[in-house]
């Protein structure tokens, strides 16, 4: 089943909505829910106060079981072994619960195991279909699905999660969400198009729409997510969000709209190659200049991938969107790398191709000439864009 774009907003706009103003509440309910039912307050007590007398008379290893969980639960930011530890040693104490194997799940992908992630959360759910509710765990057990090619089920999380992403800790956290789910259904709208493409029935007969409906949810379910992350507070991940949504816009027709976004990425950058010369002028002089463009080129090309892309040579397409307006030469050589990879066997191609071919023509397709360096009374004198990107 697909989302179609009014269903998706609404569902990206009203339950985070309902959430609104609550600030530390949501990070108290994030905590409560990421607690195990055996550790929980019970009776309406205080979570703070942990198992009851009665509790730890029937389990006594109870206190040491729920303290190791905890222990793991704070290990994994930055030691995930010692994490996996703990959580062995809490299935040892009390074997047959969820939460050890939720906590060896976690730890296993902070480890680069998304296999043996998968094998921990599916013994998890097993046991406790409810075990995986809270925000973090979900994004975990998404993460180690996609990564194990699990993309439906791994999708299905990402929809329920992402109207709950104010629960998560961070601005970053969240727009990273919100870049996996959207480039997990892109990724999904280009299979479905590659099916639609297969089973297409020879030219004059009459075709089948639900392929194609299919892949248009998902890449519109793409477009939705990155918008939504565009719409938030700017994070590190601000730039990856605007050219991530520039790659499914141009995938979609919608090249107008890509372009736009892309103009505003170019402002950005030569916002940045602007104050960096002016600081140069009075400084090193032209060798500086040169250190400070080429520098600038690479920022273009040094984007974020390893985290969030669904399919790796989508590195290349991004890139190339990246220096499209700065540096029509790397653009180009991008285009041609992603075209002769697998993306030029996949659905992608005639989109790529087409803004290759503009490039190449010098007009349309967000090419432009690079602007040649001014002198330092043109720079004083000229009126510069400001540094945000469209919006």
């Amino acid at each position: 089943m697909h989302l179609g774009p009014l269903l998706l907003t609404a569902l990206l706009v009203f339950p985070l909505a309902a959430h609104a103003g609550q600030g530390g509440d949501l990070v108290a309910a994030a905590a409560a829910a990421g607690r195990p039912p055996e550790c929980s307050a019970r009776s309406g007590r205080a979570i703070a106060r942990g198992p009851t007398v009665w509790e730890r008379a029937r389990a006594p290893e109870l206190p040491r079981y729920c303290d190791l969980l905890a222990r793991g639960q704070a290990q994994l930011g930055g030691d995930a072994e010692a994490a996996r530890a703990s959580a062995r040693l809490a299935d040892q104490l009390l074997p047959g619960h969820a939460a050890p194997q939720v906590l060896l799940a976690r730890a296993a992908l902070a480890l680069g195991s998304p296999e043996d992630a998968a094998r921990a959360f599916e013994r998890a759910r097993s046991v406790d279909p409810r075990s995986v509710e809270d925000p973090q765990t979900m994004h975990d057990l998404a993460r180690s699905l996609a990564r194990t090619g699990k993309r439906g089920e791994a999708i299905a999380i990402y929809r329920a999660l992402v109207p709950r992403i104010d629960l998560l800790g961070t601005a970053d956290q969240r727009a990273l969400v919100l870049l996996e789910a959207a480039h997990l259904s892109m990724a999904t709208a280009g299979a479905a198009s590659v099916a639609d493409a297969s089973a297409r029935p020879p030219a004059g007969a009459h075709r089948d729409a639900h392929g194609e409906a299919a892949a248009r949810g998902d890449l519109d379910e793409a477009i939705a997510y990155l918008r939504e992350a565009r719409l938030r507070a700017q994070t590190q991940l601000a730039r990856d969000v605007t050219l991530s949504l520039a790659l499914a816009l141009d995938r979609s027709g919608d090249k107008a709209q890509a372009d736009a976004a892309l103009e505003g990425d170019a402002a950005a950058l030569e916002g940045a190659r602007g104050r960096a010369e002016d600081a140069e002028d009075r400084s090193a002089g032209a060798a500086a200049r040169e250190r400070t463009a080429d520098d600038l080129a690479s920022a273009a090309a040094r984007l974020r991938t390893v985290e969030y892309l669904a399919v790796p040579e989508d590195r290349l397409a991004l890139e190339a969107l990246a220096l499209e307006r700065a540096m029509t030469a790397a653009a180009i050589a991008r285009w041609e790398a992603y075209l002769s990879g697998a993306g030029g066997q996949g659905p992608w191609a005639p989109a790529a191709r087409a803004r290759l071919d503009a490039l190449r023509r010098g007009a349309g397709g967000g090419a432009r000439a690079p602007a040649r360096p001014r002198a330092p009374q043109e720079r004083s004198a000229a009126p510069r864009q400001g540094a945000g990107g469209a919006r």
